[in-house]
């Protein structure tokens, strides 16, 4: 199952506490509609891909301009989930389910958490912010707003959704977290599923130099508490978790913190499915892009 191969801290994240060499250039999908853009990374000196779903009218309205949706990857990298995702995105559009609008899927490495790593070797957060986003707007016909930028993501994805949503609320309307994780309030060995205990131990080190608060204000929630009233003031969002999700409790856990600071959001919770991303998609449906992008 694709929820197997992209779910965060799931059953690849033991093979993760080892060194994952990064992996900036991902493969071509082989989807129609699906354009890879290869560009020299100023920010790592090297090339970087990322890549496009194009809507199926894209190249018949010469002129039109589309919304933007940017999908943030789950754990194991984007060379796991790019293909099939992106194939999913694709059929989605196809049917009309999901409105028209441009998918980036930007390379999150497998296990960065989209943030900055503190060495400067993998500077996700900032590639996909200086450089990445810039880039589309450039080379595709997009809407260049907020109010047509909504930033989604599963699992870590669900994390770097939320964090970087309220961190760059100037930039994206509408933020999509789902089965998101890690969402505790420290990365310890102790809180959070057993499976990855080892993972967790070595992102603290490796992303946020072993101090816990320092992941605290990484983390979306350092991130709802110092960005609140700007959230408040006009960012749609979301959170979504399956039932038999085992990421549930920590999800409940906060969308309860969100309500203390009076942030808005719309909770999920999906009887009968597990850390799976397109089980989740299809039983939630896309009414929440339809619902922002038709506002926009």
């Amino acid at each position: 199952m694709l929820g197997g191969l992209i779910s965060l801290f799931g059953m690849q994240a033991r093979a993760q506490s080892q060194s994952v060499p990064l992996d900036w250039i991902t493969p071509e999908t082989g989807v129609m509609g699906v354009e890879r853009v290869i560009y020299p990374s100023t920010r790592v000196g090297v090339d970087v891909a990322f890549h496009v779903v194009k809507p199926p009218n894209y190249d018949v309205e010469s002129g039109g301009r589309f919304p933007t949706l940017y999908w943030l990857h789950g754990t194991g990298g984007n060379r796991v989930s790019l293909r099939p995702m992106a194939a999913y995105f694709s059929a989605a559009m196809a049917r009309g389910d999901l409105p028209p609008c441009l998918v980036v899927m930007p390379n999150g490495q497998a296990d960065s958490l989209w943030c900055d790593s503190l060495d400067g070797s993998a500077p996700v957060e900032s590639i996909l912010m200086q450089e990445i986003l810039p880039l589309v707007d450039t080379k595709f016909r997009t809407r260049v707003d907020r109010r047509h930028r909504l930033l989604e993501g599963f699992s870590m994805g669900g994390f770097g959704a939320g964090r970087l949503g309220m961190r760059y609320h100037e930039q994206f309307g509408a933020i999509s977290m789902l089965a998101s994780g890690p969402l505790q309030a420290a990365l310890t060995r102790d809180e959070g599923p057993a499976l990855n205990a080892d993972l967790r131990t070595l992102l603290l080190q490796r992303l946020f130099g072993g101090d816990q608060m320092r992941f605290l204000r990484e983390s979306p929630r350092g991130m709802a508490l110092d960005y609140a009233d700007a959230v408040r003031a006009g960012t749609k969002m979301r959170i979504a978790i399956g039932g038999d999700d085992f990421t549930r409790s920590a999800n409940e856990e906060f969308s309860r913190y969100l309500v203390t600071l009076n942030i808005p959001h719309d909770f999920t919770i999906v009887p009968n499915v597990g850390h799976d991303a397109r089980k989740l998609i299809d039983q939630l449906g896309f009414n929440f892009h339809r619902d922002f992008f038709g506002a926009a």
